[in-house]
């Protein structure tokens, strides 16, 4: 990544050099970033970066800010146009033609990037503007150690005790049987129940609770799309020289075609690819290792695709298999479709 856009900010090669500067009486265009910019990153350090001091900004425009782009740049042709994110001026530069792609590279200082990017991270205002410390939530204070809730908290019953007079015994032998207390009758049962059953026994049985359905499973989500190299990288490209000749582009390399899942060139005859990474700013492929394929006259291991800042144009990094990805390439080069 470093590398692609530190080929795309060469002044030869960009359609608009994005440069922090000042100008009197430049054109503006105004971005919101949370709103115009559908990607954001920032290169803190870059080994190829002359100014150390300065922090690239790589923004990706949506449809409707790339379009407000190109009608400003089209306007302010060899003119200065300012660019202003979020309310700050962040660059102006001098328009050479019309700028109509997504993807932009600033390199602004770093001191503006502190100031411009809480509203890059679409940070909310504080709950308490005026910095007015926040009152301490209040402690409800302890209970006294020798107070303890009761541990009943109904009142005592009170026991009276009843005095139980005994029944008298008539020791007259003249009273008859009959005349004698009638004895309790013992208390009917219920009808249907079995003498000596207890009625908690003899009660019908209740039915067996019915358990409740199995709830459903939770259904899992789709799985990611497979990754594809996007439509602005796929064709036959040729390579222009860096320093092209007021008369006609000097070709510097060998033609190269992409395909969906091949690479062709003069000495590498479609070799299999697979996708490392693919988004709008950058495709990264690895060449099959039995393929023996050599473009411009590096062994090829992995290819770094990534678009230009000028329509039709791409930038096209080779990695030798002793190379590192996130490194240096053996080579790079700026190409134009056939």
């Amino acid at each position: 990544m470093p590398a692609c856009w530190k080929t795309l900010a060469a002044p030869l090669c960009a359609a608009l050099a994005i440069a922090t500067a000042t100008a009197a009486h430049a054109a503006e265009i105004a971005f919101s970033s949370q709103r115009d910019f559908t990607e954001i990153s920032l290169t803190i350090k870059d080994t190829y970066n002359a100014n150390p001091d300065s922090v690239a900004l790589e923004i990706t425009l949506s449809q409707d800010a790339q379009q407000r782009m190109a009608a400003a740049s089209g306007a302010a042709l060899e003119q200065d146009l300012t660019v202003v994110i979020d309310g700050r001026a962040v660059s102006t530069s001098h328009v050479q033609s019309v700028v109509d792609t997504p993807q932009l590279r600033i390199a602004m200082p770093k001191q503006a990037v502190m100031e411009l990017l809480p509203s890059l991270l679409g940070a909310s205002a504080a709950v308490n503007p005026q910095g007015a410390p926040a009152e301490p939530a209040a402690l409800a204070a302890p209970a006294p150690a020798d107070t303890h809730a009761p541990l009943l908290a109904a009142a005592p019953y009170v026991v009276q005790a009843q005095q139980v007079t005994p029944p008298s015994v008539s020791e007259s032998p003249a009273e008859s049987p009959a005349e004698a207390a009638p004895m309790p009758m013992p208390a009917a049962q219920e009808p249907g129940l079995a003498p000596g059953v207890p009625p908690d026994l003899a009660m019908t049985p209740a039915a067996d609770a019915v358990p409740p359905p199995p709830s459903p499973l939770p259904s899992l989500p789709p799985p990611p799309p497979p990754l594809a190299i996007p439509s602005w990288a796929l064709g036959a490209w040729l390579p222009t020289s860096a320093t092209p000749s007021p008369y006609a582009e000097i070709n510097q390399g060998d033609p190269v075609a992409i395909y969906a899942s091949a690479v062709d060139a003069i000495n590498c005859n479609r070799a299999r690819l697979s996708i490392l990474d693919s988004s709008n700013a950058r495709v990264r492929l690895r060449v099959a290792p039995d393929s023996q394929c050599v473009i411009s006259g590096v062994r090829v291991d992995r290819l770094q695709l990534s678009p230009a800042l000028e329509a039709g144009k791409i930038a096209i990094s080779l990695y030798a298999p002793q190379d590192d990805i996130n490194g240096p390439p053996s080579k790079e080069s700026i190409y134009r479709r056939r």
